[in-house]
């Protein structure tokens, strides 16, 4: 599943190129191709500003879709990852990837922060405050039982508050 964005030639990464549509709507992929969207909402008044960013975060698409499978993986335990990205949102510093299930009728959040010229994970669904680290956090390593990792993740949310 990694990498499933790669084809940058499917995105318009050209500022320029970007226009709006349905009101409030900016196509970043086609239709025909990974059929992917950024909803300004009540940032459409700023959309020639945001041109630039949105280019940007077409280029880095994969990379983003990457992190929130791995970071699925991880905390899951599950190696399959059953979502389409489908809207994008920009919220100040954060980009909020809206992901639809593909198997049931599902959706959720992933939100990453932009600063310094980079994307760090915050949020995936109902999981806050992801730590910077949460690749070598011990509860998302190794192969635990469902039980054994519900505890662990609780216990380590409580040991970083």
């Amino acid at each position: 599943m990694y990498n499933r964005y790669h084809d940058i030639k499917k995105f318009v990464t050209d500022p320029e190129k970007l226009q709006i549509v349905n009101g409030s709507e900016v196509y970043i992929s086609s239709e025909e191709d990974y059929d992917i969207v950024v909803d300004l909402k009540e940032h459409k008044e700023e959309f020639e500003s945001l041109k630039p960013f949105i280019a940007f975060i077409a280029r880095n698409i994969c990379e983003l879709d990457n992190t929130a499978q791995k970071f699925n993986r991880l905390h899951s335990g599950e190696s399959r990852f059953p979502f389409d990205l489908e809207l994008i949102f920009i919220d100040v510093s954060h980009v909020i990837l809206e992901y639809w299930g593909t198997e049931v009728n599902t959706q959720f959040g992933v939100v990453f922060e932009y600063s310094k010229d980079k994307f760090t994970l915050k949020k995936f669904g109902m999981i806050q405050d992801i730590p910077a680290d949460w690749e070598q956090a011990p509860i998302l390593k190794g192969n635990k039982s469902k039980q054994d990792k519900k505890k662990s993740f609780l216990h380590g949310i409580i040991h970083w508050m």
